[in-house]
């Protein structure tokens, strides 16, 4: 009996090994992959996002002007436009439908390899993950200090250093939790022809529900207290909030909660989704 557990245990710790091996191969290879092109990571990965909000404070800046008001439920001009330069920061480490391609694999029938290959194939989307992470992180971090240089009267500070370290928390498992609910819905492609309309109106309303171009406390009550129980509020809204003082520890608390039960639920699903789908996959296509 105890030489059974010993060779399994054994055993685990070689499987183990090998994921991690895996894992790190996979990471330096996505992360030389999108660094291949220049002049294309630097649109795509520095820029990205950035003209959204760039139209949005004008936007901001010509409805304050127009409306004559000094603030707009508890928001000043310049708030908002803080709040739209955060997002624009924010925003560039949550995980977004682009950076996945397991529909592809599964239409493109390159899925096979992993049914009878002793490999996990999340370990590759979590390499992925990891190389979106540390490259959005940095660009965020040059974006940051570039702005804070550029611009220093309208860029927004900390309330403190825990401020940035829980937005920074709730920001990475806000991601995390993206990354999830696209692999889900790329897992679909087991079952359906065409899953980029799911893919798009995921990210529609997430963008929405975590204040992407109107911060969440300017929507109704009921509203408010909708999207507080859901994940994409947690990840951008509510870390902003955090970050800038208007929330303190116990709103911290509480998106934590919410974000782990969230990951949780959605790492289940994942896998019986992917599971359930290698049972009736053809090989090539759906």
């Amino acid at each position: 009996m105890s030489v059974a557990i010993s060779l399994r245990g054994e055993d685990l710790v070689h499987a183990t090994r090998r994921h991690l091996r895996l894992l790190r191969t996979a990471f330096v290879y996505e992360l030389r992959k999108v660094a291949a092109f220049r002049a294309g990571f630097f649109t795509r990965e520095v820029l990205r996002g950035l003209e959204r909000c760039a139209v949005m404070i004008f936007v901001y800046v010509a409805l304050f002007h127009s409306s004559g008001r000094a603030t707009l439920r508890g928001y000043t001009l310049e708030g908002m436009v803080q709040y739209m330069i955060l997002v624009a920061v924010l925003q560039k480490m949550l995980f977004h439908e682009r950076a996945i391609d397991v529909a592809d694999q599964i239409f493109e029938g390159m899925i096979t390899k992993f049914m009878v290959m002793p490999v996990r194939y999340f370990t590759l989307v979590l390499a992925r993950w990891l190389q979106f992470m540390a490259l959005q992180g940095a660009v965020a971090a040059l974006v940051w200090v570039a702005g804070a240089l550029v611009a220093p009267r309208w860029w927004p500070h900390p309330a403190g250093a825990l401020a940035v370290a829980q937005a920074l928390v709730l920001v990475v498992l806000g991601s995390y939790c993206f990354l999830l609910i696209f692999f889900l819905l790329s897992a679909c492609a087991f079952w359906l022809d065409r899953v980029w309309t799911l893919l798009a109106m995921t990210r529609m309303v997430s963008g929405f529900a975590m204040g992407e171009m109107v911060p969440v406390t300017l929507m109704p009550k009921p509203l408010v207290s909708t999207f507080r129980l859901m994940f994409p509020y947690w990840s951008l809204n509510g870390p902003i909030e955090i970050f800038t003082g208007r929330q303190g520890s116990a709103d911290f608390a509480f998106g934590l909660v919410v974000l782990i039960a969230w990951a949780i639920g959605l790492q289940v699903a994942c896998g019986i989704a992917w599971r359930r789908g290698l049972l009736r996959y053809g090989g090539v296509g759906a």
